[in-house]
């Protein structure tokens, strides 16, 4: 085998497994919505899915890992798009966790909303200084996405990203921190 033919069996297997984890993934909130997780095995996502058990093992150890990744893929969609402006930064978060919002509500009526926190918390540098800060603003991130989610107010991403702006506006970021 050539390094030409090597790469594109490289990529197709890259493709493929991602398609398995989104099709896992998916499942998981198709049944989420209708049953607890205590309730999901393993096999009865995997149906739903349409991958073999060993698919679904060569992906993950566990259905708590499948929530924990969707969650990621969340916490790195923001984070490639965050920059200095922190009302634009705002209406990205707010943006993202309306798209998100069917993962949120079925996470807060699982009682288990803080596994955002928990991951985002997982992403933070090593440097102390650094760590701290976005510690802050992960938390109040964390705080208003989960309260506009469950109260839905206010309705508007542009109105929420106003108010969360207002009291954010003096929290440094990171490019400031000397």
């Amino acid at each position: 085998m050539n390094q030409k033919q090597l790469k594109t069996l490289q990529k197709n297997n890259e493709e493929s497994r991602e398609f398995t984890r989104n099709c896992i993934s998916a499942a998981l909130i198709v049944l989420l919505n209708k049953e607890k997780l205590e309730n999901i095995t393993i096999t009865h996502l995997c149906h739903v899915a349409g991958v073999s058990r060993m698919a679904f093992y060569r992906n993950y150890n566990s259905i708590d890992e499948v929530l924990v990744d969707k969650i990621k893929e969340y916490a790195m969609r923001l984070t490639s798009q965050v920059g200095t402006d922190i009302y634009d930064n705002w209406v990205i978060i707010f943006k993202e966790t309306e798209k998100d919002r069917q993962m949120f509500e079925i996470l807060i009526k699982l009682g288990v909303e803080h596994k955002v926190h928990d991951v985002f918390m997982s992403l933070l540098p090593a440097e102390e200084e650094n760590r701290t800060i976005q510690a802050m603003w992960l938390s109040l991130f964390y705080t208003l996405a989960i309260k506009w989610i469950k109260e839905g107010k206010p309705k508007k991403i542009e109105d929420a990203a106003r108010i969360a702006y207002k009291y954010s506006k003096n929290i440094p970021l990171i490019e400031s921190i000397s």
